[in-house]
């Protein structure tokens, strides 16, 4: 009997074994699959063939999306910031000096500075024309919007 538990122990070491020599993907098929937009331009357009397609899935069969972006893409950058500041007699501030360096790998592939945060551009309005809408998909589309969207009512226009 002691045989057959020293078995499974090696079975389950190889195993073990097995899955630390097959290749894993690491997520990187995940990042692979994820759109990339080259430009602010290119995501509208993406964002507005999307919406179109969205709804058309209402029963409205044709219908042109024109939507408008507040501001393009926002990087935040890892940051070493250093103030220093000089204060009068009084005790206010006198004087004051920032001096920011940005933090920088190297690796294999070069140097990079690190990448906290990427704000993709913010949706300010959308113009909606659907031929034949009545006035309740109108509303329908409205509060699709909105809600896809995060704006208010007032900066969507569906007109018929």
């Amino acid at each position: 009997m002691k045989i057959k538990g020293i078995g499974y122990i090696l079975l389950a070491i190889l195993a073990g074994v097995v899955l630390l020599i097959l290749p894993t993907d690491g997520g990187e098929d995940a990042a692979k699959n994820e759109p990339v937009y080259k430009s602010a331009n290119e995501y509208c357009l993406e964002l507005e063939a999307k919406t179109e397609a969205l709804i058309k899935e209402l029963g409205v069969k044709n219908c042109k999306v024109q939507i408008t972006l507040v501001y393009g893409y926002e990087y935040a950058y890892a940051a070493d910031q250093r103030v220093n500041q000089k204060n009068d007699s009084t005790g206010s501030v006198a004087e004051k000096e920032i001096e920011k360096k940005y933090v920088v790998i190297t690796s294999n592939k070069g140097s990079e500075t690190v990448l906290l945060r990427e704000k993709m551009p913010t949706v300010q309005g959308i113009a909606v024309v659907c031929k034949g809408a009545s006035y309740e998909m109108q509303y329908k589309i409205i509060s699709l919007l909105t809600a896809l969207y995060d704006i208010p009512s007032n900066r969507i226009s569906v007109q018929t």
